[in-house]
């Protein structure tokens, strides 16, 4: 009993030192086999051979709640629970007497192991149970763990537990031979907004926009969420593309599941018109259900309606409950630039020219204008303006032709080269056959300022050399008549003599 009283004593005095995390099943082989003891039974007075169970409990984020005791035993943890962590446990000091127990009040992770380590990881719900272990003192690494989590700190754990409840002076030590930890994890990560090439390259086409939320537990210290909802409010010259809106949960191992609205998953609620706000919020019994890692992406498209100063920027935000203001990534844009041309006489500069057609392509790989006839060219599809027909853009009466809108570039991509071909001359003139490379920067153009070289010229359509009417020529054909009448008046004055 003295044994007993005393090894109590400096058990209870060092409990402290001792860090409870989590870790996963594990099998270790003990010397005898002897059942696990009940909890509350000493180590001194259990069977030789006896064993215990680790478990560890693993969740994203800190409990902060100072009602939930760090003493070994079961707790209900309102945080998401992290798969994909491994744990290598070890013995690292066998307990035996009075002495061994009493050194564990200043003993560190660094303790070496004196037996193989042995591996687990967390499956889905975040638990794993080490059983089998031998009476001894354990350390628990957190040796792998999913890109953005933070690991928890190495810890050691006995076998079994003084398991301490109650304040002073009526402390208790229950021996636990189940030991539950809670090691904690951080989450890391941030949102992100992206942008795409459109599905063509002229006004009026599809720009596609991307946005992915945090990942779960790594906001709001990881506690459920009691609303939860990503806003996207648009430029005036952009336009929702109707019924575009994609929502895909991401798992934290990449597994990607397509949601369905209506509330099930989530509520989207698009915007009207040119501009507006595109809004998605997230049914929060569905969110609070997922594990940490987890997060959303939104895909939708919008089309571009004008120019402008030609940078067209967006930037969504992400609301977590009550939030007055939310988590914003960082701000993208499309950008998009005014291309014109001038049509003229070569031989006069001041003689415009109506009615000429154009039609704009990519450039080749080398970023150059093949002729027409060396090789094809990637005709793109672009949509002018009201009442032109779809990439064919005219010469007006100041013989303008006004391109109004090309894509030039995402983000920092401030200029793109296209080539200009004309498919149709104006009324007596002959067709340019060679394509003109241009460079579309984004924004419009003031007045007289034109693209590439700026003008392209056309030459007049010249016949061949035609006979003219007037005195010459009257004169050959009275001459040639008179010769006839003089022929017919000769044969008539011989077959007169002849009769006489």
């Amino acid at each position: 009993m003295k044994t007993t009283t005393m090894l109590r004593r400096r058990l209870a005095a060092g409990v402290g030192a001792l860090v409870l995390v989590s870790t996963s099943l594990v099998a270790f082989a003990s010397p005898a086999s002897a059942a696990q003891p009940t909890d509350g039974t000493p180590p001194g007075n259990a069977a030789e051979g006896s064993t215990g169970t680790l478990y560890v409990h693993k969740h994203a984020g800190a409990v902060t709640d100072p009602a939930k005791p760090n003493n070994g035993t079961t707790q209900t943890i309102d945080r998401p629970t992290l798969a994909g962590v491994r744990f290598d446990v070890c013995l690292v000091k066998k307990l035996v007497t009075d002495e061994d127990w009493a050194s564990i009040t200043t003993a560190t992770p660094t303790l070496p192991c004196i037996e193989s380590v042995t591996s687990q990881t967390t499956p889905a719900n975040g638990t794993v149970s080490f059983p089998n272990l031998g009476i001894g003192l354990y350390k628990v690494v957190e040796a792998d763990y999913p890109a953005g989590v933070t690991p928890a700190a190495d810890f050691l754990v006995s076998i079994p537990f003084p398991s301490q409840s109650g304040t002073a002076p009526a402390v208790t030590t229950t021996w636990l031979w189940d030991v539950h930890t809670y090691p904690k994890n951080g989450i890391e990560g941030e949102g992100e907004k992206t942008v795409g090439a459109p599905d063509a390259n002229g006004l009026g086409s599809a720009v596609p926009w991307s946005i992915k939320t945090r990942p779960l537990g790594s906001f709001n210290n990881g506690a459920p969420l009691t609303a939860y909802k990503v806003t996207d409010p648009l430029d005036s010259r952009l336009t929702y593309v109707s019924g575009s809106a994609v929502v895909t949960m991401v798992a934290p191992g990449g597994i990607e599941t397509e949601l369905t609205g209506g509330g099930t998953h989530y509520t989207l609620t698009p915007p009207t018109g040119a501009g507006g706000t595109l809004e998605v919020a997230f049914n929060v019994t569905y969110v609070n259900s997922l594990p940490a890692g987890t997060t959303f992406r939104i895909d939708f498209g919008t089309t571009v309606t004008s120019v402008g100063d030609g940078k067209i920027k967006n930037k969504s935000t992400e609301y977590v409950n009550d939030q007055q203001e939310g988590y914003t990534p960082d701000e993208v844009q499309t950008n998009w630039g005014q291309a014109k041309l001038l049509k003229r006489d070569v031989n006069d500069a001041t003689k415009v020219l109506a009615g000429a057609t154009f039609q704009v392509y990519n450039v080749n790989a080398n970023s150059t204008c093949a002729p027409l006839g060396t090789g094809p060219l990637n005709v793109l599809t672009n949509v002018p303006t009201t009442g032109a027909t779809a990439n064919a853009f005219v010469s007006d009466a100041n013989g303008v032709v006004n391109i109004p809108g090309l894509w030039v570039g995402s983000n920092d991509v401030l200029s793109r080269g296209y080539c200009v071909v004309e498919t149709v001359p104006p009324s007596g003139y002959v067709r340019d056959l060679t394509p003109k490379l241009i460079t579309v920067t984004p924004g419009g153009l003031a007045e007289g300022v034109y693209s590439g070289n700026g003008q392209i010229d056309n030459t007049p359509v010249n016949g061949p050399d035609l006979p003219l009417t007037g005195a010459q020529g009257t004169a050959l054909f009275t001459m040639a008549g008179l010769a006839l009448v003089a022929i017919a008046g000769g044969g008539a004055l011989v077959r007169a003599r002849r009769n006489h």
